[in-house]
């Protein structure tokens, strides 16, 4: 992350100075983190994040980190205590994860890569919230490859815990009270993503037909032409004069709609009795697109012409050869999990969540890029009810994937989520933000809107007590790190900054203490106060301390100072990486 500031030209940074001088969001700047999982234990607020490793082009992803806070706008670095080599059975993946307290331990669910299964949760434990964890079991708790992503885990009331997952779809599974098992009676539930539940994703689905006295949404899919500009959706409908079920097309420019039918009737008349239509387009070797449908023991299909939308009458509608059926077959099923044959808005990551004795499951919704969305129900099993959008897709500075977590904590409810916001930042740089999220009296969630991050801290930082150098709102150019001492910062050059919010000096602090550790002299710590060109109460000289893993305690006597302000702690040295500060103080004389 440090050199991926570092190349921002001087002009950029001056530019953006007065927005990130006043900025929380993203709430980590020292690395790329990711898929934010909040959880409360005693008076800390605990944050769990993925790791996205800088200059991806895709989700590369080794470890996750912890971050604590007491006031919502300080953030303490706590390292990072697990990794996929915690997991000798797996080989990659680091993704979204979240972390439980139960009977003395937390239990940490994570999604990695198993070596010769494909995708599959793990369970590591540890005695504190910070790690560090150990894999529980030497072995996944759930194996099944492609989509079983993103857990979460929810513990009710009544003690029954329950842990959701999936991309497409959406699982659940009853554990067992140890928390490292579950329910084998109950067994892996596969949770029916209806209209009703989830909402179909194309806009205007039932709108799209004048025809139709109903469309199935759930039957349908979505393609494009050869020129990749166009988008085509099939699905299954009945139709209004005939009362009988029939397939329609319509085309529109977005992946997601809206369609617009052009032929303003039915694209096949025939052959689509029973439940399970499920027309989709398959493409052999030469580029030619094929519409077929029908059930595994009988297959229809037609050539679709160049304009999709229409087919070769003279070949007609055909039953699949049987020579033919395992290829069809093959094409079929490599659609299940595609973008095209998703047909409600979840997509992946859900939250559960518990408020008044009513459930909600969020869940980035989509297609992408995502925004985020969520369902109720009266049990943590369902039958979930669709309920609205919480927060639209990020345009300005956002990511093609979203993640939510829900926490209260001090009497307010948060929402963490990620954007790719931060310099060198995307799709797949992501860095997690929060905001506070409301209800209506009705339960409903009160839309989100991402904003600069959260303005009223719930908490105040005691400056007489050690506080760690790595408790952070805002930072520009320096790095954390872990060694003998624990964490610290490092990488720290000339102008680099750290910015602290909310610390309360009481009748006054008159002496700073700092402990560093430098290989050589020529840096110093500059205290300002409210801003980095705020007043000026004191300058901490940086002497050598013999090493760079050399450390000591720093003193110097500063201008009193009283009552509660931000402290930006600027930073001046000689040359890069000038010393390493561990944590700080101030005295009353």
């Amino acid at each position: 992350m440090k050199k991926l500031i570092l190349s921002i030209t001087i002009l950029v940074l001056l530019m953006t100075h007065s927005f990130y001088g006043h900025s929380q969001n993203p709430i980590v700047q020292t690395i790329f983190t990711a898929d934010p999982a909040p959880m409360v234990y005693r008076d800390t607020l605990f944050l769990y994040t993925g790791h996205d490793e800088d200059k991806s082009t895709w989700f590369v992803m080794k470890n996750w980190h912890v971050f604590a806070t007491t006031d919502m706008v300080n953030w303490i670095d706590k390292g990072s205590p697990l990794s996929v080599e915690t997991f000798k059975w797996a080989d990659k993946d680091a993704w979204a994860g979240q972390c439980i307290y139960r009977n003395g331990k937390f239990y940490w669910y994570v999604p990695v890569n198993a070596k010769g299964a494909g995708m599959s949760i793990g369970v590591a434990v540890g005695d504190s919230p910070a790690g560090p964890f150990k894999d529980a079991l030497g072995k996944p708790l759930i194996t099944g490859g492609w989509g079983y992503i993103d857990p979460t885990v929810f513990i009710d009331d009544d003690g029954q815990a329950v842990l959701y997952w999936g991309n497409p779809h959406l699982y659940y599974v009853k554990l067992n009270g140890d928390m490292v098992s579950y329910d084998q009676g109950t067994g892996i539930v596969k949770v029916p993503l209806t209209d009703d539940g989830f909402k179909l994703r194309i806009i205007n689905a039932k709108k799209t037909f004048a025809w139709a006295e109903s469309i199935d949404g759930l039957q349908s899919h979505v393609a494009k032409d050869a020129t990749g500009k166009k988008y085509y959706w099939y699905v299954a409908a009945v139709d209004k004069n005939t009362h009988q079920k029939v397939i329609g097309v319509a085309v529109g420019d977005n992946a997601l709609g809206p369609f617009k039918d052009l032929s303003g009737k039915p694209l096949i008349n025939a052959h689509c009795e029973g439940n399970d239509i499920n027309p989709t387009v398959i493409v052999d070797d030469s580029k030619q697109p094929w519409l077929t449908w029908g059930t595994p023991q009988q297959l229809w299909y037609v050539k679709l012409n160049a304009d999709m939308t229409s087919f070769d009458t003279i070949a007609g509608i055909s039953e699949v050869p049987s020579q033919k059926q395992q290829w069809f077959r093959n094409k079929i099923n490599a659609t299940i999990n595609s973008t095209e044959k998703r047909f409600t808005t979840y997509e992946e990551g859900p939250w559960l969540y518990k408020r008044n004795q009513l459930y909600y499951l969020f869940y980035p919704a989509g297609g992408v890029p995502e925004h985020l969305a969520y369902s109720t129900a009266q049990t943590a099993f369902g039958p979930w009810k669709y309920r609205d959008t919480i927060m639209d897709v990020i345009r300005k500075g956002g990511a093609f994937t979203n993640h939510p977590g829900i926490v209260d904590y001090k009497n307010k409810t948060y929402l963490f989520y990620h954007n790719g916001a931060l310099p060198g930042g995307g799709g797949f740089n992501r860095s997690v933000c929060v905001d506070e999220m409301s209800f209506a009296k009705d339960g409903s969630v009160n839309r989100v809107v991402p904003s600069s991050g959260i303005v009223n801290a719930v908490g105040k930082i005691n400056p007489f007590a050690r506080v760690e150098a790595e408790t952070i709102a805002w930072e520009e150019g320096v790095e954390t790190a872990s060694g003998g001492v624990g964490m610290y910062i490092t990488d720290i050059d000339n102008r680099d900054y750290v910015k602290v919010r909310n610390v309360d000096f009481g009748t006054g602090a008159k002496v700073f203490q700092a402990s560093v550790a430098a290989a050589q002299s020529g840096g110093s710590i500059e205290i300002h106060l409210d801003s980095l060109s705020g007043k000026l109460s004191g300058v901490c000289e940086i002497k050598s301390t013999g090493g760079n893993n050399v450390w000591t305690t720093v003193s110097t006597r500063i201008n009193k100072i009283e009552g509660i302000h931000d402290i930006y702690f600027v930073f001046k040295a000689n040359t890069a990486d000038q010393f390493k500060f561990d944590w700080w103080r101030f005295k009353t004389k």
